[in-house]
């Protein structure tokens, strides 16, 4: 086997480098580098390979800056270090060099030292060919992406990651600028090779939306998407769930294996047919994070009915802080049983009106299947579970796991469990059961469960259906009159 190229960091904890950390960090870099040029030397003695010019060998192509604060003469030193030949090479280590991690690199730097830190940093790979390149958690603003322009600026790179940015409209528009820029009309933009582009955490709100929308227009290749917790508000959200719904409609990213849209905002129902209609043509797809996007119920059951027709093997499924009550429960419970048993990570946290009776269409949904369920991870926190839930959830584990012989983790704290029914749960999942440091010890939530509860379900099951089928045939007749009603 051939000695694969080492990748660079750091040592010691999270902190400030001066130049004398920073000249230790190039001694030990340097020690390594030698080391391992020594084992590809020996290892091609050893088989008596002489093809490769040992001038030219490739000892690192991944580096990694996270987590420490440079000064500007400390970042200086390391960029010279990457961009001079090392040891008798042809060339500099840099060069070779398709990973780089730049984030997190000027916390607590002045804005204007940060400014310079980045940039030396970022023209330290001028001549690189690099793939991924991470520039997360550093304070950019405008002229913070002209500082790493170089980094980004890349034809090579497949992977782009600006998470925690604060990234302002503006920021954003610059971003996309250099992202889907074609200056020679042939070699095609940068967005269009990505598979994985990350952002999260920013405030770049409506404005922001739309430059994301124009970079997903220009992207064929994704595999991994997140864009989540930018101040979208409805309408950017709306603007974002029709990008990526024109993008994969249109045949565009087959390959989209994970997507984190977190804290949007599909309220509307425009965004929320955009987005079912993106999600049911996916056939790829992995893992989906719609937390916190106020789907509530009748948007749950149009996501689970558009990734059931999509025919995606999902593994990951959050759709916690929507408030998904006794319905949504059931329409999710569907869809467990519907997916084949390829669910592994189920969250549903800070659904308030879940109640036992949502929990227990969960817990049903995973009887039946012949050789155990293949779900590893459950999350029901504060969603007003009591000892009914409990039960029916400790009913679905069966005696000592058999009916879900994957299980890790089952989350239940925020809930509403006596002594007893704490007891019970612990002899039930042991060690796989999370921490109660937060549960309602009165046991009460279930006090107002009755019947009826399960007759009012059935009554608003039907009127949903009856009400969809109206709404389908207003739908039809407007199509065949050939104009759009208003209302």
């Amino acid at each position: 086997m051939v000695l694969s190229p080492i990748k660079l960091e750091p040592h010691g904890e999270r902190g400030f480098v001066d130049e004398e950390k920073a000249n230790e960090i190039i001694t030990l870099w340097t020690t390594q580098l030698r080391e391992h040029k020594q084992k590809i030397l020996q290892q091609q003695l050893d088989q008596e390979d002489e093809s490769n010019n040992n001038n030219n060998l490739i000892l690192c192509d991944r580096i990694s800056l996270t987590d420490k604060s440079y000064s500007a003469s400390a970042a200086k030193l390391i960029a010279n270090f990457l961009k001079e030949p090392f040891d008798g090479s042809d060339t500099p280590i840099a060069h070779n060099i398709i990973e780089a991690d730049i984030s997190d690199c000027i916390a607590g730097r002045l804005t204007e030292e940060g400014l310079v830190v980045l940039q030396t940093l970022c023209n330290a790979f001028c001549n690189s060919n690099l793939v991924t390149v991470n520039l997360s958690d550093n304070a950019i603003g405008q002229q913070g992406i002209g500082a790493c322009k170089t980094a980004l600026s890349k034809k090579s790179l497949q992977s782009v990651a600006l998470c925690n940015n604060g990234l302002s409209q503006e920021t954003m528009a610059q971003v996309a600028d250099i992202l889907t820029n074609d200056d020679d009309g042939t070699s095609g933009c940068i967005a269009s090779n990505l598979t994985s582009i990350h952002f999260y955490n920013n405030m770049s709100g409506l404005g922001g939306c739309k430059e994301f929308a124009r970079i997903l227009e220009k992207c064929r290749n994704l595999e991994d998407v997140r864009f989540s917790s930018t101040r979208a508000g409805k309408e950017g959200s709306d603007i974002v769930a029709s990008a990526l719904d024109a993008s994969l409609s249109m045949g565009y990213n087959p390959k989209l294996t994970k997507l984190d849209l977190c804290d949007n905002n599909f309220a509307n129902k425009s965004s929320h047919e955009a987005l079912f209609r993106a999600l049911g043509s996916t056939k790829s797809l992995r893992y989906l994070n719609l937390r916190d996007c106020d789907l509530e119920d009748d948007g749950v059951k149009k996501v689970c009915h558009a990734l059931f027709e999509s025919d995606s093997a999902l593994e990951h499924l959050d759709l916690s802080g929507n408030e998904v009550g006794k319905r949504g429960a059931k329409h999710i419970a569907d869809y467990i049983r519907d997916c084949g048993g390829e669910l592994k990570v189920l969250h549903l946290e800070d659904n308030c009106d879940m109640t036992s009776k949502g929990a227990e269409h969960i817990a049903a949904a995973f009887h039946g299947s012949e050789d155990g369920h293949s779900i590893e991870e459950i999350q029901l926190n504060s969603c007003m579970i009591g000892a009914i839930g409990a039960r029916a959830l400790i009913d679905a584990y069966g005696p000592e796991g058999k009916d879900l012989p994957n299980l890790k983790k089952i989350l239940l704290n925020g809930n509403s469990f006596t002594e007893e029914i704490v007891g019970e749960l612990e002899v039930a999942f042991d060690d796989r059961l999370g921490e109660l440091d937060d549960n309602d010890s009165d046991g009460d939530a279930d006090d107002d469960m009755s019947d009826e509860d399960d007759e009012d379900d059935d009554e608003e099951e039907e009127q949903e259906e009856s009400g969809g089928k109206v709404e389908a045939a207003v739908d039809d007749l407007a199509e065949a009159m050939g104009k759009s009603l208003v209302v």
